[in-house]
């Protein structure tokens, strides 16, 4: 089963874009920085939502970071950061949630040297008016405890924890930036350290899911790249993110009845409805097609399992049939697995030879199933002394007794019942 936080984008805060890491800084921190290369200050300090916040490899503050960030650079085109956000399951609670961003912010500045400024976010409410006034009483601790526990209600919220994992685009020490992180930007080694970083991600996340006890994983691959290897259908819909500024376009407008305006959350249920029934078909194929190899595999191992039984038995035909003395003709015999015996007596010493020159199957040399001539009636016959075979005779089950037998089969006795008092006898058959 694929997680629905299957999302972890990785983009690039670059200049020429009229991006500002100062800027960007400021608003997923919810805070006030001020940019020092421009005189611009950025105030988000009444944004709602920033439940965790942390910094690697920086001893400073995140207004410092990136004011240095920025520092580094001399070119009007020059990128100044990278972000990774990722979607965080809603199942992992918030210590969980900070465990699995904060680690992986170790991982990037322990594989890349960076320094990371790391936060999570709250998802958002279905009623705004809520959320906020929810927001505003976490100054106290009751406060703080409703509003985490209403988060985590998909009557409440939309359920979108998500993180802002902000990095370095130079390798920092001890607080002075050194080299570029050529490895990222380069067209032969960039897109394998992408691959890199999501998959570590990945793993990361799916970790954490199974510490938890859920079923569920994300997997990063494309729905292209799944349905070739064979781990999803085919003609998956993608589900496009639309972003906080589109889908408030789209819900201002949608609110206003302005024609011609797309509904993105409309697109993504109807995407979401059809990729969820294609899976379902997907999956029962798969269950019925997985069912048939088995049996097929367990017909194939069962003749292959006979195949050898028979071949081994020919060998053992052979064998005994080749025998020079009695002695290596009873030794044959012993070690021999197609027949079925307990001992090697004179009358099964005589059926294995007779099985072992014949063309037939070996027979049945249990101790219950040979008769002894003498059992028979007749030293040299298998058979009455009239030469009639035993099962050939009519007999009445009840009457019947063996031919060496002078008393019938059921015989009475007398048994006294162990008690105390004495008390009627019985007569048991």
């Amino acid at each position: 089963m694929i997680h629905p936080a299957s999302h972890c984008p990785l983009l690039v805060l670059s200049r020429s874009d009229g991006r500002s890491a100062v800027a960007a800084g400021a608003y997923i921190a919810r805070t006030r920085m001020t940019d020092q290369r421009t005189g611009l200050t950025y105030n988000y300090r009444n944004t709602q939502g920033l439940l965790a916040e942390g910094m690697t490899n920086w001893a400073g503050s995140p207004e410092q970071l990136w004011n240095a960030a920025e520092r580094s650079e001399k070119r009007m085109n020059s990128r100044v950061a990278r972000e990774l956000r990722p979607a965080l399951p809603a199942e992992l609670p918030l210590n969980e949630q900070r465990r699995l961003v904060h680690g992986f912010a170790c991982w990037l500045k322990d594989e890349f040297g960076v320094a990371v400024h790391w936060v999570i976010h709250a998802p958002n409410f279905h009623d705004k008016q809520q959320g906020k006034r929810m927001s505003q009483a976490r100054k106290c601790r009751e406060g703080e405890k409703n509003y985490l526990a209403a988060l985590f209600d998909p009557a409440r919220t939309n359920l979108n924890f998500h993180g802002h994992i902000r990095f370095t685009t130079r390798r920092v020490v001890d607080g002075d930036f050194l080299e570029k992180t050529r490895e990222l930007d380069s067209k032969q080694t960039g897109s394998e350290c992408v691959v890199k970083i999501r998959d570590e991600w990945q793993r990361r996340t799916n970790a954490a899911l199974a510490r938890l006890g859920s079923e569920a994983r994300i997997d990063l691959r494309s729905y292209e790249t799944m349905s070739a290897e064979g781990d999803a259908p085919a003609g998956l819909q993608a589900q496009h993110h639309a972003g906080p500024k589109r889908t408030a376009r789209s819900r201002a407008t949608l609110d206003e009845n302005v024609a011609g305006v797309p509904d993105f959350s409309a697109q993504r249920d109807a995407a979401r409805n059809a990729n969820e029934k294609k899976w379902i078909c997907w999956l029962e194929i798969r269950h019925l097609e997985r069912e048939r190899m088995r049996l097929l595999a367990a017909a194939e191992l069962a003749e292959a399992r006979e195949r050898a039984r028979k071949e081994r038995a020919l060998k053992e035909k052979k064998r005994i049939a080749e025998a020079k003395s009695a002695e290596e003709q009873r030794r044959a015999i012993e070690a021999a697995t197609t027949i079925d015996q307990v001992s090697v007596g004179d009358d099964m010493l005589a059926a294995a030879l007779h099985w072992a020159q014949s063309g037939a199957e070996a027979p049945s040399t249990s101790q219950d199933s040979i008769k002894r001539p003498h059992e028979l009636g007749d030293p040299d016959h298998c058979g009455t002394s009239q030469g009639k075979d035993e099962f050939d005779e009519e007999i009445d089950p009840e009457t019947y007794n063996l031919p060496s037998e002078e008393t019938p089969l059921i015989k009475r006795q007398r048994i006294k019942k162990p008690t105390a008092h004495v008390r009627s006898q019985r007569v048991r058959g």
